[in-house]
């Protein structure tokens, strides 16, 4: 209960205490009270609390509790939860097609959470790498595939560089740009694009872009004569490298067949995630546990991407069904970060691939893929 203090014969020096309480008192300026109106003596012999009168030696610290104003009280009018659209896919769609509303299935909600994994744009550039050290374990499939799902979610920025110092098979397996040109070719003027005054589009000189699945490839040197003996050093890898940070947002690697040599270790140091594919055969799995155990044996970085790193295991004949995927599936799961697969697709066998000619499961299968990868990026 609180009690007035009497008027004061004699001026009053007013405490701390009391101006906080006066403070307190005055009406907030939103209102309609007009404070000038209010008598000095009123505001002086105002009722307060206990507190007030507390011994000056104690430290009193008063709370003032910050009432919303008119403003800020008013609710946002779009800052709402997106509701989920209509189904899109499968008989829900079709249906929908013809003017119902049905929600998506369980199905599509996964997938669209798996377009917004793969979709989001992070802050700097990511690398991914692609290892294992056997010959035709579906790395380059792989590379191929995981660039077309970032680009065609994530529009555009990614770049497929073949880092294979003996003939990789990128160029073979992808579309040219009207030119030749390798990463011997841009060796030669990485200088020229780290200045203020390169331009983007000078580099579609150099690399090869994928009209249909919006990514750029660089490819590794596949030509003849005297050009072809030249071997990117690992002091290369770091120059190509700062060209490739500075243009695009998402790097995939194609690691070629060794885990040896200042190459390997150069493109180690830059990666971010690590990705390896092993086809659904015993020797493209050995090839898998040797990678993952040199990775270990490595400095703290390459530990750390061994942990992280996501298996892909690839159906190599028609043969091999989901059963066998599965089984070869749960044999890497204790051991690495994620595990996906991706069933058996003629279009991934030879040629050069695109991802829309790949059947829809297959698709599916790969957007999953690289929804774990992002979530480690």
């Amino acid at each position: 209960m609180s009690t007035a203090i009497p008027a004061p014969t004699e001026p009053v020096t007013e405490s701390p205490a009391l101006k906080t309480a006066v403070a307190v008192l005055e009406p907030d300026t939103d209102t309609q009270t007009d404070t000038a109106q209010v008598p000095a003596d009123v505001v002086e012999q105002a009722p307060v609390t206990a507190a007030v009168a507390a011994p000056a030696e104690q430290d009193e610290v008063t709370t003032v509790e910050v009432v919303p104003t008119r403003r800020s009280s008013m609710p946002s009018f779009v800052d709402r939860p997106d509701a989920a659209s209509p189904a899109q896919l499968g008989m829900r769609g079709l249906l929908n097609h013809f003017g119902m509303k049905l929600a998506p299935s369980a199905d599509e909600l996964a997938q669209r959470e798996d377009e917004k994994a793969v979709s989001q744009h992070w802050e700097g550039p990511r690398t991914i790498t692609v290892l294992n050290p056997k010959g035709g374990a579906g790395k380059t499939p792989t590379v191929i595939c995981l660039s077309a799902v970032f680009a065609r979610m994530g529009g555009s920025g990614v770049l497929a560089w073949d880092n294979n110092n003996s003939l990789g098979s990128l160029g073979w397996r992808t579309y040219d740009a009207g030119h030749e040109a390798t990463v011997v070719d841009l060796l030669g003027r990485t200088d020229y694009f780290m200045t203020s005054g390169a331009r983007a589009g000078d580099l579609a000189s150099y690399v090869h872009h994928q009209p249909s699945d919006q990514y750029d490839v660089l490819r590794s040197d596949d030509r003849s004569g005297a050009k072809a003996r030249h071997e990117v050093t690992g002091a290369e890898v770091h120059r190509l490298y700062a060209v490739a940070a500075k243009y695009y947002r998402l790097i995939v690697k194609d690691s070629g067949n060794t885990e040896r040599g200042d190459n390997w270790e150069a493109m180690i140091s830059h990666t971010d995630q690590v990705v390896i594919p092993v086809k659904s055969v015993d020797d493209a799995a050995e090839g898998a546990s040797r990678i993952l155990s040199a990775l270990r044996a490595g400095d703290e970085h390459a530990q750390s991407l061994a942990d992280r790193a996501v298996v892909i295991v690839l159906g190599c004949t028609p043969a091999h069904g989901k059963a066998k995927l599965d089984a070869l599936a749960e044999s890497f799961r204790p051991f690495v970060k994620a595990v996906a697969t991706v069933p058996y697709d003629p279009s991934l066998v030879e040629g050069r691939i695109r991802f829309s000619s790949m059947l829809p499961r297959t698709r599916r299968a790969w957007l999953r893929a690289a929804a774990l990868i992002a979530e480690e990026l």
